[in-house]
């Protein structure tokens, strides 16, 4: 099958931009980690860590202390993760800092195959 042919005949499914995920005190998100981004900012470069959650699509998580516990944990894409939003620590009167609890999932990361995408409407 010639590969103009394969593209008449696959089958499509439409992606959406991740969501912010913006938090209250203890909430979580679950998921499989998909990697990381550079975003811009107000205050300049910051990375966000993207989430795929089963049903929900994908969620951006910003914050220091997360991309710290995500390298101190050495995550790949496909681990199943777990974020637990803990508080905004104030750092001076206009400033915080996102406090986070990463936990990792101790089963096999799941394929590139197996990553959920985004669920038919």
């Amino acid at each position: 099958m010639s590969a103009s042919s394969k593209l008449k005949t696959m089958k499509w499914r439409e992606v959406s931009a991740p969501k912010l995920w913006r938090p209250k005190d203890g909430e979580e998100l679950i998921g499989y980690y998909a990697g990381r981004t550079m975003r811009d900012g107000q205050h300049g470069q910051y990375e966000v860590v993207t989430v795929l959650v089963p049903y929900k699509g994908a969620f951006m998580v910003s914050g220091t202390m997360l991309i710290q516990l995500a390298d101190a944990a050495m995550i790949s894409r496909g681990d199943a993760i777990r974020i637990v939003f803990v508080e905004r620590q104030p750092l001076d009167l206009e400033r915080y800092m996102k406090v986070f609890k990463l936990y990792v999932g101790e089963s096999e990361a799941l394929t590139e195959a197996e990553l959920p995408g985004e669920e038919p409407s």
